[in-house]
């Protein structure tokens, strides 16, 4: 497979006693990157969450369910929000894209300085159930994978390794981004614990080793030796499914008198979407016709 083309990959080792993702996200993460105008430190934060969030919407069942994952550290970058799909399309934001800090004493990129770590991970699991399950652990290091990890052990009980990385290039652009999480079963024997183990410390650099391998030569390189069997490939991608319809829904959602003030104090609407930044403008005559919708709706 083309090493430039973005993978998720969904496996299992030894025979059943884990289960393991491995996604190489560098062209998403770009395309984030360039929507939101980020600054270096902020584009390795989103860029996290991004690949986090494909991985964690690709165990989703059925194409309509949604997984919003939200890490609120009261850091300078403000809250991170990541939304995805079945098929590992994700769409995500986070509130100061720009801010900019010095790089760590170590030389890498501060995102636990960016996101904060005075906050929570949130989950939540919109399976099409009439309330959504939604999951809460306070942030550990705000470094994301670390909080992700922290979030499957205390939330759903499953202990999970998980290494997430992106490589800015000088401009600005992203060079290598992606992630891995490997999660253990029950009755995983302690000889693959170990050897899940002793793999941990290569994860440290994974966007390097993103870079060099790719993903499918990535998990090769780490679980060939495990009876890695790939049960799924997907192309995960960014795209934000916002629409002039959904717009419209969320309107008449806001109630008739909200659109009243709407229509006597502003004569119309612009309303931005926060993932895409795409514009939607609603004339008066538009805002008319939304608030007779409002009015008839039970």
């Amino acid at each position: 497979m083309d090493r430039s083309q973005d993978i998720l990959l969904r496996g299992t080792l030894g025979g059943g006693q884990a289960r393991a993702f491995v996604i190489s996200s560098r062209n998403m993460v770009e395309e984030a990157r360039r929507v939101h105008d980020t600054s270096p430190v902020c584009t390795a934060v989103l860029g996290r969450v991004i690949s986090a969030a494909a991985i964690m919407g690709c165990q989703l069942k059925n194409d309509e369910d949604r997984l919003t994952l939200i890490l609120d550290g009261k850091g300078p970058a403000g809250r991170v929000v990541a939304t995805a799909a079945r098929d590992a399309t994700v769409k995500a934001m986070l509130e100061n894209p720009q801010v900019a800090l010095p790089v760590r004493a170590d030389g890498k990129l501060d995102v636990g300085g960016a996101v904060g770590r005075d906050g929570m991970l949130t989950v939540v699991w919109d399976q099409g159930l009439k309330t959504p399950y939604t999951g809460k652990t306070p942030l550990v290091s705000g470094e994301v994978a670390e909080d992700l990890a922290m979030y499957y052990t205390t939330s759903e009980q499953t202990p999970s390794m998980v290494s997430l990385g992106v490589q800015v290039d000088p401009d600005g652009s992203v060079l290598s981004a992606g992630g891995v999480l490997v999660q253990v079963m029950p009755g995983c024997s302690e000889s693959m614990i170990a050897d899940l183990e002793m793999r941990a410390p290569v994860l440290a650099d994974i966007s390097r080793l993103m870079g060099e391998y790719g993903g499918e030569g990535l998990a090769e390189a780490l679980f060939g030796e495990l009876e890695w069997e790939i049960l799924e490939r997907m192309e995960p991608r960014w795209k934000c499914d916002c629409s002039r319809e959904r717009i419209e829904r969320a309107l008449i959602s806001l109630g008739a008198q909200e659109l009243r003030t709407m229509i006597q104090e502003d004569h119309g609407a612009e309303l931005t979407c926060h993932f895409c930044h795409a514009s939607y403008r609603f004339d008066e005559k538009e805002l008319r016709a939304l608030l007779t919708e409002a009015l008839a709706a039970p």
